[in-house]
């Protein structure tokens, strides 16, 4: 019986993980006639604390992403943001309400990291969406990791900036932050390595 019993568990359990689990999200193409032109979207421009309920569709998050750190020209795989040596050292992350994801930018499509609704570890938030930029100083070819940091910074404000003039020109608000109180669990659930560093976090979503 409790043989039968423990069968039973383990394939209950089986059943509830494989619930848990995540699937690739391909993500549609962007859209890139959407927004306000650039000299209205600096006007726009502002950090905010609270957010709107609102959900983000698809669309908006294939959109986000792309301007964050996508490819823009295909041909040389190259970023709408700049990167020190092209060395592309910034990952980019989605905390959801279904759990965390890596934008692959080479395929546009979100990579299942983990399941859950984390969006509050990099910081409390009510926002539908938390983006999360990562530098993998590894990928530089040269300079000391004091150099690296410093190209690290410089990288994930650019990309910092593209989510700002993004959200400004499409109605949507954000602000970045460099705090991290949950980075202990983010790097175990992210699977970082040394080489990671966490840089700045971007909730995300309608104003309120």
């Amino acid at each position: 019986m409790k043989k039968v019993l423990l069968s039973l568990a383990i394939v209950l359990m089986s059943l509830f993980l494989s619930g848990q689990e995540l699937a690739p999200i391909e993500l549609p193409a962007p859209d890139k006639t959407k927004g306000l032109p650039v000299m209205q979207a600096l006007g726009e421009r502002a950090s905010v604390r609270e957010w709107s309920a609102q959900k983000l569709g698809l669309q908006e998050l294939s959109d986000i992403l792309w301007a964050a750190n996508g490819i823009n020209r295909p041909d040389e795989g190259k970023r709408t943001a700049a990167s020190a040596l092209n060395a592309q050292d910034i990952d980019v992350y989605a905390f959801t309400d279904a759990g965390i994801y890596l934008y692959n930018a080479q395929k546009h499509q979100l990579e299942p990291v983990a399941a859950g609704d984390y969006r509050d570890l990099p910081g409390m938030t009510d926002a539908p969406l938390n983006l999360v930029l990562v530098s993998d100083i590894s990928r530089f070819r040269i300079g000391s990791d004091s150099v690296k940091m410093v190209w690290a910074c410089m990288d994930s404000g650019i990309v910092s900036q593209n989510i700002a003039i993004y959200c400004a020109g499409t109605g949507l608000k954000t602000r970045p932050r460099v705090g991290f109180p949950g980075a202990a669990k983010m790097r175990e659930l992210m699977k970082l390595k040394e080489s990671h560093h966490l840089m700045l976090n971007h909730p995300i979503g309608y104003p309120r």
